[in-house]
């Protein structure tokens, strides 16, 4: 889901939001008193924080395996595996 910043018309106080596109425009409705503002670029939530080696499959391990297999021995330790 984005991430949107949004930013308190009264306070200034910038706070972010994680909307689906699909509320968002009812949650602009909802709150008149917040403005969106862009202070970087969009970010997104990916699924529960999870490292990219933690959402791979355990398909993934065999393959980091071949991959170390071939190379130099000086070099496998720069493999990561889950």
């Amino acid at each position: 889901m984005p991430l949107y910043d949004f930013q308190n018309k009264e306070t200034g106080e910038v706070v972010e939001h994680n909307i689906s596109i699909s509320e968002y425009d009812n949650f602009i409705k909802d709150n008149p008193d917040l403005k969106r503002v862009i202070l970087k670029a969009p970010g997104l939530t990916s699924s529960g924080g999870q490292g990219a080696l933690q959402r791979a499959g355990d398909g993934w391990k065999e393959v980091q395996d071949k991959v170390k297999a071939g190379l130099p021995p000086s070099l496998r330790d720069n493999i990561k595996t889950k």
